[in-house]
C-alpha cells in the first residue's frame, strides 16, 4: 500500500509551458527593440538616451526576474498522503523532537508561545517517541514558569483531547472561533469536562499574566546571561505508565543558552544549532519538528503525514525535510497587505517540489537531524575528525554514531547529562568547530532556515511538500503596514545579502549538487529585489519623460507598441493565473498585485537597497529586528474592514507618495500635452503607465496623507 503520491496537476502545466515559449519570445523581442534603438541617438549623453538605458535596465531587471521564475513553473507538483496506510506498529514509528523558538515575550506574548507547546505535546504520536523543547533566546524567567504553569495544564488537557478525539488541540484555538465545530454536545460528560478545562485554562493563562504583571517573576529579556536548562517533564514517571494511559506525557525541556555582550550569538540560527547539541543528548529524535513560537500545531496526525514520506523507501535515502505551508488564522477576506503569501505557498512551492523540492521556510516542518551533518549517500564522513566538527563533548560525540541513536524513553535524564547540555549550550562551545559553517543551520544569511534548506539542497538533498486540506499549522499575521513591511525588508534585505556573496545560486549553486531548474528558482526568490528596481523605474522615467518632453516607448501606430501591449497582457494573465484558479477570484488577485506593487516601489526595494549599503559598508550581520507578533485590537478591526493602517511606517511612506506624486504631476502634464496639440501617438505608453501606477496606488497614497495629516 503507497504511503504518498504526487500528482502533476493538468492542463494547467501544459498551458504554463505554452505561455513560456510565447512569452520567451515576446520577452527577446523587447530586448532586441531596446538594444538596438539605443545606438540610434545622436548624443549618447542626453537626458533622453539616460532615460532610454534606465527604462532598459528596468525591462531587463523585469524580465531576468521572469526567466528565473519559471523554474517553478515547469513542472508542478502536489502531494497527498495516506497515514492509514502506515505498517509499523506505534512502539515502531521513528522518535521526533519538536523544537519552539522563541526570544522575546514583549514581542512574542508568553501565553501564545505555551499554546504552540501545548499544542506540539498534545500531537498524535506516541509520547515515549516524542520530545518537546522551547528554546527561550531571551533567557526570561517568565517563560520557564509559564512552561512549568503550561505542562500542569497539559496534565488535563492531552487526556481530554484524546479521550474524546479533539483535533484542535491548541487551547486558545479550541475555546476560540476555530474550535466551534468541536464544541458541539457530545454528551453531558464532555460538556462538563469542557467547562472544567476551560475554567483550568482561564486559571493558567491569568497565572501567567498575573505573574508578569506583578512583577514577582522577571518578564524582561536578559541579554548577558549563562546557559540554563531545565527538565519540565522527565520520561521517568511516564515510562511506568502503560502504552494506552491517556495521561502519558511527552518530555518537556527548557533551553535558554548563554549569551554575552562580546559574543556573536547568530540569532536563531545559533539558537537552533545550540538546541541540535542539547536534544542530541537527551533524546536524540532522527526527525526534528520546527516551530515558530506563534505556529501552533492543528493537525494531531500531522506528524504521521511527514512520516508518510520519511518512512517511503523510495524517497527516504535523500530526503532532507517535508515542509507544510505556513497559513494564518487571522486573514481578512480582502486580505489588503498579501499577509498569505499566495504565490509562494501555492505556486512556487509547489513548482520546487517537482524539481527537488521546496524551500525550509521557518516553521512547520519536519527536518532529518543527519541532513545537517552531512550529504546523502555519504555515510558518517564527519566521523572521520568529529571534535573538528563537532566540538569535544564525548557525550554529543557519542550520540551522532548510528548504533547509539535514540536515547530511550525509560533512560533517565542524570544531572550529569543536564550539566553537560549546559556546556553544549555555551558561547564558547562552538569555537574552532565548524558549527553555522557545514554543520547545523548557516550562519551566512539571517534567514537562517532558507539558506540552510538552499545548501542542502546544493549537497544534493531534496525536500518535499504537503498542502493537506486541513492546515497542519496555524499562525498569526501582521495586520497593519508596519508590521508586513519591517518583516519583508528584513526577507529581503537577508535573501540579497545571500545573492551578493559567494555562496550565491549563480556561481555555487550551479557548480553544486542542485538541479539547474532548482538553481534557477533560488534565484527568483534570493534575487526577487530585481522585481524592485524595475518598478523603481517604471515608476519614474516615464512620468519624468512626460514632464521633461521625451518618448521611451514606440508609437501607438509603430508594430513595436502592439508587442508592449501583448507583453502586458501576457505578464498580467500570468499573475492571474497563479491566483484565481487556486481559490481565489478577481478581487483578491487585484488585493495582491496591488500589494505588490506597492510594496515593490517601497519595502522590497528598501530591503534590496538596505542589502547592497550594508554589503558596500561592511554592516552585514550586525543588527537583526524581530518582527512583533503581539496583535493590537483596534489594528486588528481596521485590517478586517480593508483600511490601512500606515502608523509607525516611517521611512516607507517617502516613496509612496513620492512616485504616486511624480505619477500623477506627469499624467496631468502629458494629459494637457495631448489635449492642447492633439497628438496621442508618442506619449500614449507612457500615459498608460503612469495612469496605471497613480490607479493602483494613488488611492493608498491618500490614505497615507490623512493618516500623517491626523498624526
Amino acid at each position: 500500500m503507497e504511503l504518498n503520491k504526487s500528482t502533476v496537476p493538468q492542463p494547467i502545466t501544459t498551458i504554463y509551458r505554452l505561455h513560456m515559449f510565447i512569452h520567451s519570445i515576446i520577452m527577446v523581442a523587447l530586448i532586441y527593440y531596446r538594444v538596438s534603438n539605443l545606438f540610434k541617438f545622436e548624443n549618447i549623453l542626453s537626458l533622453q538616451a539616460l532615460a532610454w538605458v534606465l527604462i532598459t535596465f528596468g525591462e531587463f531587471s523585469f524580465i531576468l526576474k521572469w526567466f528565473f521564475g519559471q523554474g517553478t513553473r515547469y513542472r508542478p507538483v502536489e502531494r497527498d498522503v495516506f497515514p492509514e496506510n502506515i505498517t509499523c506498529k506505534d512502539s515502531d514509528l521513528p522518535p521526533i523532537d519538536v523544537m519552539v523558538f522563541t526570544a522575546n515575550p514583549k514581542k512574542e506574548p508568553i501565553v501564545d508561545v505555551m499554546n504552540t507547546v501545548i499544542s506540539a505535546m498534545a500531537l498524535d504520536y506516541p509520547t515515549d517517541k516524542l520530545a518537546v523543547y522551547l528554546a527561550d533566546d531571551g533567557g526570561c524567567p517568565l517563560s520557564l514558569y509559564a512552561m512549568e504553569e503550561a505542562c500542569v495544564f497539559a496534565k488535563l488537557w492531552l487526556p481530554f483531547c484524546r479521550k474524546y478525539g479533539i483535533k484542535t488541540r491548541c487551547p486558545k484555538a479550541f475555546f476560540s472561533p476555530l474550535g466551534d465545530d468541536e464544541r458541539v454536545l457530545k454528551n453531558d460528560d464532555f460538556d462538563a469536562e469542557m467547562k472544567e478545562i476551560k475554567l483550568k485554562y482561564e486559571e493558567f493563562q491569568q497565572n501567567v499574566e498575573r505573574a508578569g504583571e506583578s512583577g514577582k517573576i522577571n518578564g524582561n529579556v536578559v541579554p548577558d546571561r549563562a546557559s540554563f536548562i531545565k527538565v519540565i517533564n522527565d520520561r521517568k514517571a511516564e515510562s511506568e505508565k502503560s502504552a494506552d494511559d491517556l495521561t502519558k506525557m511527552p518530555l518537556l525541556v527548557y533551553v535558554s543558552r548563554e549569551r554575552r555582550f562580546n559574543r556573536l550569538h547568530h540569532f536563531k540560527g545559533g539558537s537552533a544549532n545550540a538546541l541540535l547539541r542539547v536534544s542530541g543528548i537527551m533524546s536524540n529524535a532522527p526527525y526534528i519538528l520546527v516551530l515558530d513560537c506563534d505556529f501552533f500545531c492543528h493537525d494531531p496526525i500531522s506528524a504521521r503525514k511527514a512520516m508518510c514520506f520519511h518512512l517511503d523507501p523510495k524517497l527516504s535515502s535523500d530526503l532532507a525535510y517535508v515542509q507544510f505551508p505556513q497559513v494564518f488564522y487571522n486573514v481578512s477576506k480582502s486580505d489588503i497587505y498579501d499577509v498569505k503569501i499566495r504565490q509562494a505557498y501555492k505556486t512556487i512551492w509547489h513548482g520546487m517540489d517537482g524539481i527537488q523540492g521546496p524551500v525550509l521556510s521557518g516553521t512547520g516542518y519536519f527536518l532529518k537531524r543527519k541532513a545537517l551533518y552531512t550529504s546523502p549517500g555519504v555515510k558518517e564522513e564527519y566521523l572521520s575528525s568529529p571534535e573538528k566538527h563537532f566540538g569535544r563533548s564525548k557525550k554529543f560525540l557519542a550520540s551522532l554514531e548510528e548504533k547509539n541513536g535514540y536515547v530511550k524513553a525509560e533512560k533517565v535524564i542524570s544531572e550529569d547529562i543536564v550539566e553537560e547540555a549546559k556546556t553544549l549550550a555555551t558561547c564558547a562551545y562552538e569555537d574552532g568547530t565548524h558549527w553555522g559553517q557545514e554543520i547545523g543551520y548557516s550562519y551566512d544569511c539571517h534567514l537562517e532556515s532558507t539558506f540552510t534548506g538552499y545548501l542542502l539542497h546544493c549537497k544534493g538533498w531534496r525536500s518535499t511538500y504537503l498542502y493537506p486540506d486541513r492546515p497542519s499549522f496555524l499562525g498569526c499575521a501582521p495586520v497593519d503596514m508596519q508590521g508586513f513591511s519591517s518583516q519583508l525588508i528584513k526577507w529581503v534585505a537577508a535573501l540579497t545579502q545571500a545573492g551578493l556573496s559567494h555562496l550565491n545560486p549563480i556561481t555555487y549553486g550551479f557548480s553544486s549538487r542542485m538541479k539547474t531548474l532548482q538553481c534557477m528558482c533560488y534565484a527568483y526568490l534570493i534575487y526577487f529585489t530585481l522585481y524592485s528596481w524595475g518598478m523603481v523605474l517604471y515608476a519614474s522615467v516615464p512620468s519624468i519623460g512626460l514632464l521633461f518632453g521625451f518618448q521611451v516607448y514606440p508609437d501607438v501606430h509603430d508594430p513595436w507598441f502592439a508587442v508592449y501591449v501583448i507583453a502586458f497582457i501576457s505578464a498580467i494573465l500570468e499573475n492571474m493565473s497563479e491566483s484565481i484558479p487556486d481559490g481565489g477570484s478577481f478581487k483578491s488577485w487585484w488585493m495582491e498585485y496591488r500589494a505588490l506593487m506597492m510594496m515593490g516601489v517601497s519595502a522590497i526595494w528598501l530591503g534590496g537597497l538596505k542589502a547592497i549599503l550594508d554589503r558596500i559598508i561592511g554592516t552585514e550581520g550586525e543588527k537583526l529586528y524581530l518582527s512583533d507578533k503581539a496583535i493590537d485590537k483596534e489594528k486588528l478591526k481596521k485590517y478586517e474592514k480593508g483600511k490601512f493602517d500606515f502608523q509607525g511606517i516611517g521611512i516607507l511612506a517617502v516613496p509612496l507618495i513620492a512616485f504616486s506624486l511624480l505619477n500623477l504631476v506627469g499624467f496631468i502634464v502629458g494629459a494637457n500635452h495631448v489635449f492642447i496639440t492633439m497628438n496621442y501617438a508618442g506619449v500614449l505608453g507612457q500615459l498608460l503607465v503612469s495612469s496605471f501606477f497613480v490607479f493602483v496606488v494613488v488611492t493608498v497614497v491618500i490614505d497615507v496623507v490623512s493618516f500623517l495629516k491626523v498624526s
